[in-house]
């Protein structure tokens, strides 16, 4: 017997799917037509359901409304006391229907705090007996508990200004205000991600702090007319709802970061801490900082598989910021990561790029403000990427200069990732989630550093955690795919690979790795055959081979002939700063540390391997060694082949 069963019209399939996923995460067991056998009567068997669920829940759309299906379902819920409705698309619902409660999940994005999740989470919850579980953004094994410094939640600010168009600019100088205020080390900020989902009735300074475990909220409205701006700002103490203090600020546009600045202080003074002072505000053109916000609200939007494209665009209007306002020093550090990102990622779609534009921007960004710590980042995007200590020490900087900055946090965990200090990465990875609990690139890759270091169960948590509030984020199904395939979990691969298909997630990569995972499953030498004469074409057409190849010949089986294509193989472009943008053709070395190339780690070779990749000589030099390095691991002296190698 079901706790749920869903109902809704088939056009509406990838909603019903979302909504499944989602109540699947939270514990309840869900009927849905995809169950249907491939014998029997569909008729008794949708009627046997029916009746043994719990609760009836219905989707409506449009099509729904006028499905004899979906109404005789809706019908037999009402009949039995047990219909929770929810509306997909705001249809007005046919008789008697319209009648009864029914949530509002139009344009739903699977946020746990949205009104209308919440409305059906607590009907299902009354109708099974069965108390909600816990949302996915206070799993259970890491619940959020109170801090015992002040953790500040900057909400987004209401607009006021009349104009639906102007929720990116009150939306801006909000972020503007966070950032400000988290300059300094000694005030914690959480995340723009995460503070910023809440909104409309769920702005409530109690139930804020009880999601995100803040312990004060600062909230308020922008109204903007013409070049005029009025700020209006509340800081309030979530324990008891107390306001702490509240004002508000006009101004021109050209005051803007000075009226930031002003709050800011106002709201350390108000808890009585100290931060260090931002650079001092200088008067910007509001066309500058109109595009400035825009181009945020572009970095911000949008599918994983579209950020290129939102990039260029962001990166079109940060160049008409800096023309009209040369001191704007943010702009010019977003401009400098938008550019690096570029290069980085799709060099031959903009030829007009080089990483001398990315320096020029970057240090131009830090001649006028030295805590600009984005530009930091833009700067060790251009290190070789073989140049481990030096994207290292740009990192360290771009974290002294922005310490509770979650996406710089998780570049620095990225890197000791890269250079197996997976256990280091881990412990960042988590403090990058706690200040931002719905960044997800924080969250998945906090999965991905528990799998690696042996704690499955936790790791698996964190995964499914992920699936069901990111649910159309091809790289978080990529990493749960990874996984299932290392703990040879076959039920579950298939279940994640037949979910890609159905979003229509079909990059090379992805598609690339299936395969390999699939031949990893059912041997087959015809494909190792393949792979090895591909991997040594390569070698012969370019003098290197992909790390990535490397790494399937050795698991599949090829062992010597692995390390005989790293022993003739030069990785001299990994070092070559005037070579390929980095990531430019190579697999990251981070690969080399996950649970299924342990083997390879036990073999005296691999150490061969890591010197070729300039990781033993980071190692030895900087006396920061991977987890690995621990004598009870492998059956040999680790510390002592690098250091033979590095010598």
């Amino acid at each position: 017997m079901a706790d749920v069963f869903v109902s809704y019209a088939r056009t509406a399939a990838q909603q019903a799917r979302q909504v499944t996923e989602a109540l699947k995460a939270l514990g309840y067991s869900i009927w849905i037509d995809e169950q249907l056998p491939a014998h029997g009567n569909y008729s008794h068997v949708i009627e046997d359901e029916l009746n043994q669920a719990r609760a009836v829940l219905v989707l409506w759309s449009a099509e729904a409304a006028k499905s004899d299906w979906v109404m005789d379902e809706a019908e037999r819920g009402r009949e039995q006391h047990k219909l929770v409705q929810a509306s997909l698309d705001k249809t007005r619902l046919p008789m008697p229907f319209g009648r009864i409660q029914c949530a509002d999940l139009a344009g739903w994005s699977g946020g746990a705090e949205a009104t209308g999740w919440r409305q059906i989470i607590s009907s299902i919850s009354d109708l099974t007996g069965v108390a909600s579980p816990a949302a996915p953004s206070a799993p259970a094994n890491r619940p959020v508990a109170q801090p015992a410094e002040p953790l500040l939640a900057v909400l987004a600010f209401d607009n006021l200004s009349g104009d639906p168009e102007m929720v990116y600019f009150s939306d801006g100088v909000s972020e503007e205000i966070q950032q400000t205020v988290a300059r300094g080390a000694d005030l914690k900020v959480i995340g723009r991600t995460s503070s910023f989902q809440f909104r409309g009735a769920d702005k409530a300074a109690a139930h804020v702090g009880a999601k995100l475990g803040a312990t004060h909220v600062l909230d308020g409205s922008v109204r903007r007319s013409g070049s005029r701006v009025r700020i209006s700002a509340q800081l309030i103490e979530c324990a008891k709802a107390t306001t702490l203090w509240s004002d508000r600020f006009d101004g021109d546009l050209t005051d803007a970061f000075a009226l930031q600045d002003e709050i800011a202080a106002a709201v350390a003074l108000a808890l009585r801490r100290r931060f260090a002072p931002s650079a001092e505000a200088r008067p910007t053109d509001p066309k500058a900082y109109d595009l400035f916000l825009r181009a945020g609200a572009l970095s911000l939007g949008g599918r994983e598989q579209d950020r290129i494209g939102r990039t260029a665009s962001g990166a079109e209007m940060l160049e008409q910021a800096v023309v009209l306002a040369p001191a704007f020093a943010r702009a010019w550090a977003e401009l400098a990561l938008a550019r690096a990102v570029l290069l980085r990622r799709a060099p031959a779609s903009f030829p007009e790029l080089t990483a001398a534009k990315v320096r020029e921007a970057a240090q131009t960004a830090l001649a006028l403000d030295p805590g600009a710590g984005v530009a930091y980042v833009a700067l060790g995007h251009l290190a070789p990427f073989g140049g481990y200590e030096e994207r290292e020490t740009l990192f360290k900087k771009a974290l002294a200069a922005s310490p509770n900055d979650p996406g710089i946090l998780n570049e620095v965990a990225h890197l000791l990732r890269v250079v197996g200090r997976t256990r280091e990465a881990l412990s960042i990875f988590e403090r990058a989630s706690d200040l931002d609990p719905l960044y997800w690139p924080a969250a998945m890759s906090r999965a991905d550093a528990l799998h690696d270091v042996g704690r499955r169960q936790e790791a698996l948590r964190a995964e499914d955690e992920c699936l069901a509030r990111w649910p159309d984020t091809p790289g978080i199904v990529n990493d749960a795919i990874v996984h299932t395939a290392e703990d040879q979990d076959w039920s579950r691969f298939d279940a994640l690979v037949a979910r890609a298909r159905e979003r229509g997630f079909d990059s090379p990569r992805l598609l690339a790795l299936i395969e390999y995972f699939e031949h990893l499953r059912c041997p087959d030498p015809s494909y190792v055959e393949r792979t090895l004469r591909a991997a040594s074409l390569e070698l012969e057409r370019t003098g290197t081979v992909l790390i990535g190849q490397l790494l399937e010949l050795h698991s599949l089986g090829a062992v010597d002939e692995t390390f005989d294509l790293v022993d003739r193989a030069s990785f001299a472009h990994m070092f070559d700063p005037d070579g390929p943008p980095p990531l430019g053709g190579s697999f990251t070395p981070a690969a080399m540390w996950l649970a299924l190339y342990e083997p390879m780690r036990r073999d005296r070779r691999f150490v061969d391997f890591c010197a070729k990749l300039g990781l033993c000589d980071y190692w030895v030099k900087s006396g920061r060694w991977p987890d690995c390095a621990d004598a009870s691991v492998l059956p040999y002296d680790f510390k002592a082949e690098c250091r033979r190698q590095a010598a």
